[in-house]
């Protein structure tokens, strides 16, 4: 008998046995979501797919021998915030990336609203959540990253996943410019742009995905309030991230009436002595610096100077990274006659919103 077979586990000569089943079933717990550029306008180009922007959680859902995880953009646990995701059914092996949102009683996505559910007060209101699966990243235990995008949509399409709580989107061929105009009219996000023959890296903020938004957003650094009288919050010190880590000043933003007083009590525990900004800032009545900790979404209509003109608060980000407060050099892509009008992105958009649009 050979000697690998003579001696027992007791002998310490055994390296320890894997069991292959077992390790083909686990699933990567570090993958990081792939991000979009922003695009100078909207395009048509054959190379891409336009799929609709969701205004919502970015989130990985994935099941494997361990059972469902559901993580943000930073590995963080999502089903305690959002425990209706527990219901969700997926083949074993399975990775889908998407966004969770909640919509509107017109059945448009809302941010406003799936940050109300998933804030100290949880107001339930709105319609969901609701898981919107966009891409497969693995499928029976294997890895789909290196598969062309086209190719993994047909299979994400093909998988007869959706359900009432999972929703599979639809995707435009080629016309950009006509499915943003219908997207504005229909008062959503935006849209993203994504190339047909590109490849899933985790991590990258890549052009081969471009973002298009009907109205110019930004993810900024809040570095401070001005405070009212009536103790509510009247302008967002906004900033943005250099290169070198410094965050610069880039212009006030207004905060809507309905939003001061819940943002003032929401940043108290953040407030700090001293400016977070390494640029200058004008003094001004109400003035209260903030430790450089939260991210918000704001609307802009241009900049000016290196400053946001005519910002509008939108919401704290729930999911926020300081890294994601920076400064984006748009994309310019070419742009080729649309192939088609206005019909086919209005039943594109019509098809992929979970519920139905008034």
């Amino acid at each position: 008998m050979p000697s690998s077979e003579r001696e027992g586990p007791e002998t310490g000569v055994h390296p320890t046995l894997i069991d292959v089943g077992e390790a083909t079933s686990a699933l990567p717990r570090a993958l990081t979501p792939m991000r979009p550029r922003l695009a100078r306008r909207a395009f048509n180009s054959p190379e891409y797919i336009f799929e609709l922007k969701w205004d919502g959680i970015r989130a990985l859902v994935a099941r494997d021998a361990t059972g469902l995880r559901v993580t943000d953009r930073g590995g963080g646990d999502l089903l305690p915030a959002v425990p209706e995701l527990r219901e969700l059914r997926l083949p074993e092996g399975t990775v889908l990336d998407g966004e969770i949102v909640v919509c509107d009683s017109r059945g448009r996505p809302s941010y406003d609203l799936l940050a109300g559910r998933l804030g100290p007060k949880a107001a339930k209101r709105g319609r969901g959540p609701i898981f919107v699966a966009f891409d497969i990243l693995y499928a029976d235990g294997r890895p789909l990253l290196a598969r062309p995008l086209a190719e993994r949509r047909a299979r994400l399409l093909g998988a007869g996943l959706g359900s009432r709580i999972l929703a599979i989107p639809e995707h435009l061929d080629d016309d950009g410019e006509p499915f943003l105009e219908v997207v504005a009219e229909y008062g959503l996000e935006g849209i993203v742009a994504k190339k047909r023959d590109g490849r899933y890296v985790p991590g990258t903020r890549t052009a081969d995905w471009l973002k298009c938004h009907v109205t110019p957003r930004a993810d900024v650094v809040v570095g401070g309030l001005v405070i009212e009288g009536r103790g509510r919050a009247r302008t967002v010190l906004c900033g943005l991230r250099g290169e070198d880590g410094s965050i610069a000043f880039a212009g006030d933003a207004y905060v809507p009436p309905y939003l001061g007083e819940w943002l003032d009590v929401a940043t108290r525990d953040f407030a700090a002595e001293r400016s977070p900004f390494a640029t200058p800032v004008a003094l001004r009545e109400g003035l209260r610096f903030l430790h450089p900790r939260l991210v918000a979404i704001v609307e802009y209509a241009g900049l000016e100077s290196g400053e946001l003109r005519d910002a509008r608060f939108r919401a704290l980000r729930l999911d926020g990274h300081l890294d994601d407060c920076r400064r984006d050099t748009p994309v310019e892509v070419p742009s080729y006659p649309p192939h088609t009008t206005s019909d086919r992105p209005r039943l594109i958009v019509l098809n992929s919103l979970p519920f139905p649009v008034s």
